[in-house]
């Protein structure tokens, strides 16, 4: 088959609108596929001064974790360009939709195993995906948080305090 064709099945098959495959390796004895993907877009939306940006800065690759393809693991090898801004002069990476924030996978990934693990538990979740448990488990809890956040707690200004003498203020109960 021929290279190009290869890459633009992949790219097809991958279904992540804002990337385009570059590059594809295979690792049998893993069961591991990983690609070399780029954003399609070629400029960035400064987040400072929402200016757009067409200066790249620097290139710099992150490995994130996709959803299974074909009975094998799937790493995604995202290079990610940053920008200079001309009018701010600040630099920037540009937030890509399907790359999810503070964990190496997809969202979709992320969404995926938080259905998994609602239906059973973190560790099977974790062991279908082929992630180790305890990064599993980060990465659920803190998907759920951003889905679904929970009532804002407001600090505890006093501890321990005597309610009738706090409401007549006798001066008797100290707040922490």
């Amino acid at each position: 088959m021929d290279r190009d064709v290869e890459l633009a099945t992949l790219t097809s098959l991958l279904d992540l609108d804002e990337f385009e495959v570059v590059e594809s390796s295979r690792d049998r004895r893993e069961k591991m596929r990983r690609l070399t993907v780029t954003p399609k877009v070629i400029v960035g939306l400064c987040p400072h001064c929402h200016g757009i940006a067409d200066e790249r800065h620097a290139c710099h690759d992150r490995v994130v974790r996709d959803l299974p393809m074909g009975g094998q693991q799937v790493e995604l090898v995202v290079r990610l360009s940053q920008y200079r801004c001309r009018a701010c002069d600040k630099f920037f990476t540009p937030r890509l939709a399907a790359l999810a924030q503070g964990s190496h996978a997809t969202e979709r990934l992320l969404e995926r195993l938080a259905a998994l693990a609602s239906r059973s538990d973190v560790a099977t979740a974790a062991g279908f995906f082929g992630i180790a448990e305890k990064t599993a488990e980060g990465w659920y809890y803190q998907y759920i948080e951003q889905k679904e956040p929970g009532p804002r707690l407001e600090p505890v200004r006093s501890l321990g305090i005597d309610e009738l003498s706090l409401k007549k203020d006798t001066g008797n109960s100290a707040a922490c």
